[in-house]
């Protein structure tokens, strides 16, 4: 009898530290993208941060290049289902408003490989960035995903979404950044 009251204490308190750590690691993830959403809002008013990466068929890409124009930049991956879903609405805001100066780069935080595989699967004609690393992503605070930030045509962040967004949402931000 007191073989099984040990073991079952034993077990109670072991189920108890279990308890505790996810509850700490859970308080922890929430504190880091609360973190992540205030530096990714500190943003805006200012200069986007530079970058330079490569695309998911291994050409350079440097922001600077894209200077003059409205810039959504959407950070996805194929493992966040938010963002899965946001991608054909971003290559239709890409193909309608290219013509008229806005340049949507999607920048996955993945594997290039994966990134394209998953573009051509879904039959979504978009280019995409890939900063595998998260280098980028940390300078823009978006390792919570997805998270979009519009740049003006000056390279300053004028508006940060955070988490999916609707086309007609996100189209309604572009319209206003382009007049």
């Amino acid at each position: 009898m007191k073989h099984r009251e040990l073991a079952a204490m034993s077990l109670l308190g072991f189920a108890g530290v279990l308890f505790l750590a996810g509850t700490l690691s859970v308080a922890q993830s929430a504190q880091g993208v609360e973190t992540a959403n205030a530096k990714s809002l500190g943003l805006v008013g200012k200069p986007a941060p530079e970058f330079h990466l490569q695309d998911i068929h291994h050409g350079n890409f440097d922001l600077t290049e894209a200077r003059g124009k409205v810039v959504v930049l959407a950070f996805w991956a194929t493992w966040c289902p938010p963002c899965r879903t946001e991608m054909s609405g971003l290559a239709k805001l890409q193909r309608e408003l290219a013509p008229h100066g806005v340049e949507v780069i999607p920048v996955a935080f993945d594997d290039p490989g994966k990134a394209q595989d998953f573009l051509t699967k879904k039959s979504i004609d978009l280019w995409s960035l890939t900063d595998e690393d998260g280098q980028v992503a940390s300078l823009y605070g978006a390792h919570a995903l997805p998270k979009t930030f519009v740049l003006g045509r000056d390279g300053t962040v004028v508006k940060v979404l955070i988490g999916k967004v609707s086309e007609e949402e996100l189209r309604q931000v572009v319209d206003v950044v382009r007049r």
